[in-house]
């Protein structure tokens, strides 16, 4: 496994087969002699150690948001069942080009598709990368110099945390460092292959994330300082060239055939910015590696600058082009540091190493040696424990597998997230998963609809969207039924401070409330809960309710209610009915009118839960309704038996008589013309009267699907427009600020063409009433 150049040993002597059978035995000693020439039994024991701290119990905690995204694209690439309809194969911020996910998809085909599986193919990549920094180290400074680099990379707590993730950054450092290795390997002995090893490695490090193009700049800029550009022929520079576009053409075919995607993702992802001081980076390494390490890579870049040699120039224009480039960048994330770890280990282990070499020769630099490397993995070890510990979303794959196990196919499910937190579900419970919280992110539905973000609000740096939007809506239309909340949220790039970071899950806490949340299970950790998943048993934040009078009827309409709850109706304190509503909170109910109403007594609509909306019954109460260009006039609370007549501004419209009960019921034509403040007036010979503000909508209707979409305008801006079919709510929603308003529902199974969609502002006693075709 050492990367050092081999040196050619010579053979056994030659001889007969008789000669040969006898010297087998030292035969065999010479090739297990030069095998451990070969492989360099501390760089063995360092890459063991590096593996076993980065697979142990990779399983323990479920995939974070980002993961999930990462490893289902993988299985859709893999042609895994289930995962199709809930990711799509693009970068929604455009980082990268789906390199890791292929891979990971290669690995799926082997192992099947799983959160340990992902995880595998990162840390491999992790350990891959220990060896390559060895190579680095040893190719320029030395064997000793490469053993420190690698043992101080293995151990690194922040290298082991990434390595266990089944994010993009493991596959993208050691991408890095191979290109960067390959770098070094040319500038050391000329040969062109490792010139255009650099040029594929540089191409792969561009795919897998596209900050990797760094590593031209590094090399470019290596390559002008150190004065190498002699050895470039045009020969040379044309192959390089040739082999970057081969090893880049994945990503050019991909740019081809979703340019326009990635251009609207890429104008959302320019937004994006972090709410962090200037020293982020370094909390993130000091929190992660500690003092000791974060010290010895500060004293490895003074030592390098002080040196100044050749050698050190790789690794601290590698890191400052890194660092300074993040810095720069306005989003920050815990992981975007890693590509500068290789860098930081080399140093540290060269400066390790000139320790070492300021001993005396012999036993006590192998004692200087031995004593440094423990220091180093005891300084390193209490952060090691940590990252074993880490319990970050321990809760959410528990959540997902209850989810998955314990409710209907077809419920949603929102949680709180920066904007990949949802897809855990999406992954694990193949369910439709959608998020609350505030970022610049594109949100992709279930069934491949883009939802990107908007711009933010002034004084803002994310948009509201999934806050005060979206999530109303998918509750409202069946989509979401479960809100699951948990207690950490870790993996997405700060966007917001933190008193917006505790403002979202409030929010998120009165949703759950607003919607009549239901606590049905509890995930706990260690004794500890750590999720809680809540069944919304309203469709509405408030209930909803609406009359319509026919006859001595009153039929009351409400929308909002808790799901198949009892229900009562009480005016002035008086229950006059009860009843149920349906599955999907709504209720249509008959009741008796009141035989003495006052518009100052309430009629009340209650269930067993204690949501309750309520509506005030005038004396006397007209409503007015059109259907097929018939108008009809409806009340109640008139004299009974008495001559009725209907002006609209004065004019005399219609006339009739009301009922013994006091109802009236009076059809004709339309008026030809509607004004905003112009009134229709119904009276009786005692002068009860009642009057109102008469609208002219414009309904339209299209059936696709079994779909139904109405579109119409005229309307009150800002009244709350319902829609009841064959006397079943269907939806509602809120006129526009130019009266315009658009809803859709599922046409229900055995739908006549005689049954009638009636679209109701409630506040304006107003009906529309319209045919709606068969399914189509």
């Amino acid at each position: 496994m050492s990367l050092l150049p081999l040196r050619s040993r010579s053979g056994g002597h030659g001889g007969s087969g008789e000669g040969a059978s006898e010297l087998q035995p030292e035969g065999l000693r010479s090739l297990v002699a030069a095998a451990g020439r070969r492989l360099d039994p501390l760089l063995i024991a360092i890459m063991a150690l590096a593996a076993f701290l980065r697979f142990w119990d990779l399983g323990r905690v479920g995939l974070r948001g980002d993961e999930a995204v990462y490893a289902g694209q993988a299985a859709v690439l893999a042609g895994a069942k289930g995962f199709g309809p809930y990711f799509i194969l693009q970068s929604r911020g455009d980082s990268n080009f789906l390199l890791f996910q292929e891979l990971v998809s290669v690995a799926y085909r082997v192992a099947g598709a799983g959160d340990v599986t992902a995880r595998s193919v990162a840390a491999a990549f992790s350990v891959l990368t220990v060896a390559v920094v060895y190579g680095i180290g040893a190719t320029l400074f030395g064997r000793r110099t490469g053993l420190f680099s690698a043992l101080l990379l293995s151990v690194s707590g922040y290298s082991v945390m990434l390595g266990r993730l089944a994010l993009l950054d493991s596959t993208l450092t050691f991408l890095f460092a191979t290109a960067m290795l390959c770098a070094a390997k040319w500038t050391a002995t000329k040969r062109s292959g490792w010139l255009y090893g650099f040029a594929a490695a540089a191409a792969l490090t561009v795919q897998a994330k596209i900050v990797g193009g760094l590593a031209l700049l590094v090399v470019a800029t290596y390559l002008l300082i150190s004065r190498s550009t002699g050895e470039l022929t045009w020969r040379r520079l044309l192959i390089c060239a040739g082999v970057f576009l081969a090893a880049l053409t994945p990503m050019l075919v991909q740019l081809a055939t979703n340019w326009t995607l990635y251009t609207s993702f890429l104008s959302t992802s320019v937004r994006r910015a972090s709410a962090v001081p200037w020293y982020y980076y370094g909390k993130v390494l000091l929190a992660n590696d500690g003092a000791l390490l974060l010290a010895l890579y500060i004293i490895g870049i003074a030592f390098a600058v002080g040196r100044r040699s050749r050698g050190d120039l790789l690794p601290l224009l590698w890191l400052l082009t890194v660092v300074v480039f993040y810095q720069i960048y306005p989003l920050k994330a815990f992981n975007y540091l890693l590509p500068a770890l290789p860098a930081l280990a080399i140093l540290a282990g060269r400066a390790l190493d000139a320790l070492v070499q300021w001993s005396r020769p012999g036993g006590l630099r192998l004692l200087s040696a031995a004593a440094l490397s423990v220091v180093a993995v005891g300084a390193a070890a209490p952060y090691l424990r940590d990252v074993w510990r880490d319990d970050s979303y321990v809760g959410l794959k528990d959540a997902a597998a209850w989810i998955a196990r314990s409710t209907p196919p077809g419920a949603g499910v929102i949680t709180i997230s920066r904007g990949s937190a949802q897809y855990v579900f999406a992954f694990y419970a193949h369910r439709a998963s959608y998020p609350f919280g505030r970022f610049n992110l594109a949100t992709v539905l279930p069934g491949g609809r883009i939802v990107p973000a908007s711009a933010p609000p002034p004084g803002a740096r994310t948009p509201r969207d999934w806050v005060d939007g979206w999530p109303d809506r998918l509750i409202r239309n069946g989509q979401v039924s479960y809100a699951v909340y948990y207690t950490t949220v870790a993996d997405d790039p700060p966007e917001e401070n933190q008193v917006v970071e505790t403002s979202t899950q409030h929010q998120f806490r009165l949703l759950i409330e607003r919607y009549g949340g239901h606590l049905v299970h509890t995930v706990y950790y260690h004794h500890e809960a750590r999720a809680w998943i809540y069944r919304l048993t309203a469709r509405l934040s408030r209930p909803i309710l609406s009359y319509a009078v026919r006859g001595s009827a009153l039929t009351l309409h409400g929308a909002g209610f808790t799901e198949n709850a009892q229900l009562i109706a009480i005016y002035n304190g008086h229950q006059i009915a009860r009843g149920q509503s349906r599955s999907d909170g709504s209720v249509s109910l008959s009741v008796p009118y009141p035989t003495r109403p006052r518009p100052r007594y309430l009629l009340i609509l209650a269930d067993a839960a204690g949501r309750s909306a309520s509506v005030t019954l005038p004396k006397p109460s007209i409503a007015y309704r059109t259907e097929r260009g018939i108008a009809t006039v409806t009340g109640v609370g008139f004299q009974s038996s008495s001559p009725i007549t209907a002006t609209y501004h004065g004019v005399v419209i219609a006339r009739g008589r009301s009922a013994a009960d006091g109802s009236i019921s009076v059809s004709f034509g339309p008026p030809a013309r509607i004004f905003p403040h112009w009134q229709l007036t119904v009276a009786d010979r005692l002068g009860n009267r009642s009057a109102l503000l008469l609208i002219n909508p414009v309904v339209s209707h299209t059936v696709s699907g079994g779909r139904v979409v109405v579109h119409g305008s005229g309307y009150t801006p800002g009244a709350l427009v319902t829609a009841t079919y064959h006397g079943r709510f269907m939806t509602s929603t809120r006129a526009d600020a130019h009266g315009s308003i658009s809803l859709s529902f599922v046409l229900p199974h055995g739908a006549s063409p005689s049954w009638l969609l009636e679209l109701r502002e409630p506040a304006g006693h107003y009906t529309t009433a319209i045919q709606i075709g068969p399914r189509q």
